[in-house]
């Protein structure tokens, strides 16, 4: 009969540690061994009249060696104790509501846990060379915590405000991690380790996600999705998320609420490619290294983004200014909750729920391609028929059931909603304002009336825009913006609320990246020093003012230590922090190029081209920063940081394909980097 009492359980426990202590204490002893054999034999005897014990007559019988026995009895000790603890845990289904639900728990209360996990810690500290009865033993201990335990009601409390009772349950839990062993596997289609920690202390999920935010945060050269596939440990975290839709909703929550107060955009990165690899393990299992009947047992993509199905549909589909059109009319809609009233709440407090991590706009800003297609199609009447991606999905859209200037209205209320979800005045503001910055636009193109067009190209040839002309229309663009943020800021004091951290910092960073759709639309309608500004201006908020000058010619491939050259940006005398900036920002924008143009483009030829221009235009910009970067010292900053910027800089060299054109200059670049 097994033991199903704790006492029982912690003495086998104890026990067991006891020999295990005295065996390494005395290994060359074979007295004292056959002593702790003949002890352990004793403790396996559940009474005083078990048939155990003709296990000392029988061992000598069989001339076993003392060690060999000893390992032996090890072996099998650990296994009971297993047996018991799985014996420990019972299921059944009880009625509720007229319907049956498993109810699974352990005899063990969850009070006793903590004791449960010290023995455990005890054993496992001596189980030195035995890693598969570690395992073993660590995971039968996990199940039965996991079970007693109902932590799983008390995770969003305890994740997303924080609670500081880091008790000693913690502390033993913390300890029993240490036993984890490296190697991830799926075998036997078992529930993995790390996964039924999350479930028995919550603060250990929260620590692996800040593991990782810590890793991205000092490393901003990062690929994330490549490090999500190629580091084992973080591999393990993303595919235990995929496992567990609870779990992944919870870090969604916590990544969300600590962007919204902090604003640091490395937080909304983190958010951003943890939702990108999550529908990518979804969709692509064997990718992952989840075998095809392990990846078919994954849930639907429903189950990570519960009551948001329908948006869900829209964010993961195509790019097409019919879908955009139906994301701002799905997005307008009043957010209605069934709660009760409460007259005692501030009403700026419920507004809060507009921006919840279960909002529309928390899922929205997860998918950044969106963003970057309504800020090209604010433009897009500036270039009716000249779009330069008339590769667009199911052929030219705009004009079919929806005018250029309908199109360019709804891409300016979604980047208004995106920019301020709270406030549907300041929506309305923001609507008017890009408009403005539409209208801006358009007549600076057309009233030089040096407007040409190319009819036997796939598509025209826009006027190219000189440094000149594109700085004078920034400075207009910032200035409108000026407007706005005063106008807010005027609003707040009045009314004496304070928007979030994030939400704030959040409209000045996506703010000045609207005029990047310039960019990504009608790259050949710019010059590539009219390119390096909205960059530069992109990056850091700065307008570099060297475009009111007569900028002198290139020299091709000659750069000097104490200054740049061959850039508009020859004289601005950034800062690591701006050139880091700066450099991250072609390395993400390319990457959500790439990523636009397997929905834009008919082809892969066509993806390809569109990505290579791209490249054409902002190779530059990105040369003159990491140039910076080097006459900063950046291997000051440490090998990994100097080996993450060169792994990422050819990275993006071979993104689509080499740039030709720049690939002396690229060259150059790299061997300057590798001979740091």
């Amino acid at each position: 009969m097994f033991m199903t009492t704790l006492p029982e359980i912690t003495d086998l426990f104890s026990r067991l540690a006891s020999h295990l202590q005295a065996l390494n204490e005395n290994e060359e002893e074979e007295e004292s061994i056959n002593l702790s054999i003949s002890k352990l034999n004793k403790s396996l005897n559940f009474s005083q009249n078990s048939r155990v014990r003709v296990l000392d007559a029988a061992l000598s019988i069989l001339c076993f060696d003392a060690p060999k026995v000893f390992d032996s009895v090890i072996e099998h000790s650990v296994k009971t104790i297993i047996g018991v603890l799985s014996s420990s845990i019972t299921s059944k289904v009880i009625s509720f509501r007229n319907e049956g639900i498993l109810q699974i728990g352990s005899s063990v209360s969850r009070h006793d846990c903590e004791e449960l996990i010290e023995a455990c810690n005890d054993v496992l500290e001596k189980l030195n060379g035995r890693g598969a009865l570690s395992h073993l033993l660590l995971r039968a201990v996990v199940r039965v915590a996991v079970s007693a335990c109902c932590y799983g009601f008390l995770l969003p409390f305890m994740i997303l405000h924080d609670v500081k009772s880091v008790d000693s349950r913690t502390s033993a839990v913390s300890k029993l991690i240490c036993h984890v062993p490296r190697e991830f596997s799926l075998e036997n289609h078992e529930i993995p380790l790390r996964l039924l920690f999350w479930y028995l202390d919550p603060v250990t999920l929260k620590h692996d996600v800040s593991k990782i935010l810590k890793h991205t945060t000092e490393r901003p050269f990062l690929c994330l999705k490549e490090e999500f596939h190629e580091r084992l440990d973080w591999r393990a975290i993303v595919v235990c998320l995929a496992l567990s839709p609870t779990m992944f909703i919870e870090t969604r929550a916590l990544l969300h609420n600590w962007f919204l107060l902090t604003g640091l955009t490395s937080i909304l990165e983190l958010l951003i490619g943890l939702v990108s690899v999550i529908l990518d393990i979804i969709s692509c299992p064997s990718w992952w290294g989840l075998s095809l009947e392990f990846g078919s047992k994954l849930t639907f993509s429903s189950a990570y983004f519960p009551h948001k199905n329908h948006l869900l549909r829209m964010l993961a589909g195509p790019l097409t200014s019919e879908s955009l059109i139906c994301l701002v009319h799905a997005t307008s809609k009043p957010v209605f909750r069934v709660t009760k009233v409460d007259p005692t709440v501030n009403p700026s407090a419920m507004k809060v729920v507009t921006i919840d991590h279960k909002s529309n706009w928390a899922l929205a800003i997860s998918f950044p391609d969106w963003f970057y297609f309504a800020s090209t199609l604010l433009f897009s009447e500036s270039f009716q028929g000249n779009f330069h991606l008339k590769c667009l999905s199911g052929k030219p859209k705009i004009g079919q059931m929806q005018d250029g200037e309908a199109v360019s209205a709804a891409a300016a209320r979604y980047i208004a909603w995106i920019l301020n979800p709270i406030d549907k005045s300041k929506q309305e503001l923001l609507v008017e304002i890009l408009t403005k910055v539409s209208e801006a636009w358009t007549f600076n193109q057309f009233s030089s009336g040096k407007n040409h067009f190319d009819s036997n190209e796939d598509h025209a040839l826009e006027k190219e825009y000189d440094c000149q002309s594109t700085g004078l229309w920034l400075k207009e663009f910032q200035s409108l913006y000026v407007q706005y943020s005063t106008v807010c800021v005027k609003d707040c004091a009045s009314h004496e609320v304070k928007a979030s951290t994030g939400l704030s910092l959040q409209q000045n960073v996506l703010f000045r990246r609207i005029p990047l759709g310039i960019l990504v639309g009608f790259p050949n309608c710019i010059t590539e020093e009219g390119c390096e500004l909205l960059l530069h201006y992109a990056a850091t908020g700065r307008i570099n003012r060297l475009w009111e000058t007569n900028v002198v010619g290139l020299k091709h491939g000659q750069w000097k230590s104490h200054e740049l050259e061959d850039s508009v940006m020859s004289h601005a005398k950034f800062s690591k922090r701006e050139a880091t900036a700066g450099a991250c920002l072609v390395f993400s924008l390319t990457d959500i190029i790439e990523s636009m143009s397997m929905s834009l483009c008919e082809t892969e030829e066509k993806g390809v081209d569109f990505i290579c221009l791209v490249k054409l235009k902002t190779a530059k910009y990105l040369i003159n920063c990491i140039k910076r970067l080097i006459q900063l010292h950046i291997d000051g900053d440490g090998v990994q940081m100097l080996t993450d910027l060169s792994s990422r800089f050819m990275r993006w060299r071979h993104q689509g394909q080499v740039v030709v054109q720049v690939d002396k200059d690229l060259d150059e670049v790299f061997n300057a980097l590798t001979n740091l």
